[in-house]
């Protein structure tokens, strides 16, 4: 799906920030993959993904639509910016809080897809 991401079947590692955004990358990956039709057993919108997506003020369907309108993770992030841009101290100190909660199963899914 990515060049970082090691393989065209697997979405990147959750611990990639995009502008600062933990899973985002990864919400990216499954997202298009969901679209594609090649999601296999991924899941999408997953809890996690809801998680970061709620943090953006956004819904599952919203998000596919800004994916299925974009060539690249330029554009998507173009189509974020004012959500990330507008993002309060609250907001941030959460998505840090993501990265030190999830950190084993993140690790787990590193390990699992070769990352580790």
């Amino acid at each position: 799906m990515s060049p970082t991401s090691g393989a065209p079947d697997l979405p990147r590692s959750g611990r990639i920030l995009l502008m600062g955004i933990p899973w985002l990358a990864r919400a990216i990956d499954k997202g298009r993959m969901r679209l594609c039709g090649t999601l296999g057993d991924y899941v999408f919108p997953c809890p996690m993904d809801e998680e970061i997506l709620r943090v953006l003020d956004l819904t599952p369907a919203q998000f596919l639509e800004i994916l299925k309108g974009a060539s690249g993770d330029e554009e998507i992030l173009q189509d974020l910016s004012l959500r990330i841009s507008s993002l309060g101290p609250g907001d941030w100190m959460r998505l840090d809080v993501f990265l030190v909660r999830h950190s084993r199963l993140l690790d787990d899914q590193d390990r699992e897809e070769g990352r580790l």
